[in-house]
């Protein structure tokens, strides 16, 4: 546990120093969106690239393809817990999409996949990355329609994310040797995601006067089935039908706080993003206590 609170309390420095540079240099904080698109286009499909490439093998898949179908369960029915339960928090029809999506998908790529591979090692990260393939689909066809108001599922199917899942399976099954410069050059790429994506978070959270984002109940409601009632079901459930292999995956993927594509994706097209950087802010603050206490759990 204390492992876990000192490599979270690490990545949340970055976050106040995004928040603080945010503050300070006002003029600046539109930086955040070239951070934006540094990160989903190169920084992190390098990390998910460089995990499947050394990880992933055609016996990986036959021996692991079962949580590929737990995966798909779980998000089946989180999204239709999703929409009912963002229902009972507003009347808004936006806010309801805004709340829908945060029920439904976590931070499980920027925070979570630099805290797995920090706690678990890259081995159990490969896992948890092939785990989440369903979650990233859904995010980038589904989700993004969800926010945005956008219809063409099929085309945000092809976007830098699957693309490095599926170039990192190739390279990993045919055992495919990269030259040297090419190697050091995901590598050093996979390794900014940790700081870039909470220094991101900061300098988003920056934008909004704190006071309006703390100030709502319905957002520690929220706050409250997200970080706990929602894993707590998902422990009980997976420990009721002894589900161990996939146990962590599922407890870890439910447990993060909320993502910043509730922010990033309405500001594409012009959306209030309040409402999202208010659920981020306040599950990101809660999650110091939530986070260390659920994965010790799972700790080897």
């Amino acid at each position: 546990m204390q492992e876990v609170l000192k490599q979270l309390l690490i990545l949340y420095i970055f976050l106040l120093a995004g928040y603080l540079v945010g503050r300070i240099k006002k003029d600046k904080a539109s930086h955040s969106d070239i951070l934006s698109v540094l990160l989903i286009n190169i920084f992190l499909p390098c990390k998910v690239f460089n995990t499947f490439a050394n990880n992933f093998s055609v016996s990986y898949f036959s021996q692991r393809y079962s949580l590929l179908i737990t995966s798909l369960i779980l998000i089946l029915v989180i999204v239709v817990g999703a929409y009912f339960g963002s229902k009972l928090l507003t009347k808004d029809q936006y806010e309801r999409k805004v709340y829908q999506y945060s029920f439904t998908l976590t931070n499980y790529s920027y925070l979570g996949y630099v805290l797995i591979e920090s706690v678990f090692g890259q081995s159990f990260l490969s896992q948890f990355v092939f785990f989440a393939i369903p979650f990233i689909i859904y995010t980038y066809t589904f989700g993004y329609a969800l926010l945005t108001g956008g219809k063409n599922f099929v085309q945000k199917l092809v976007n830098p994310l699957t693309i490095a899942i599926i170039l990192g399976m190739v390279v990993g099954i045919f055992n495919i040797s990269l030259p040297e410069i090419i190697s050091k050059a995901v590598s050093s790429s996979s390794a900014c995601v940790g700081p870039l994506s909470m220094i991101l978070t900061g300098m988003t959270l920056s934008t909004f006067k704190l006071r309006e984002l703390v100030m709502d109940g319905k957002a520690y409601i929220f706050t409250f089935l997200r970080l706990i009632v929602i894993p707590g079901i998902a422990y009980l459930i997976c420990l009721g039908l002894k589900l161990t292999q996939v146990l962590p995956m599922v407890l870890i993927i439910t447990a993060m706080p909320c993502g910043l594509n509730t922010v990033v994706f309405p500001k594409l097209v012009g959306k209030d993003c309040k409402t999202g950087a208010r659920l981020a802010l306040i599950s990101h603050i809660f999650s110091i206590i939530t986070l260390p206490i659920w994965l010790s759990l799972i700790m080897p």
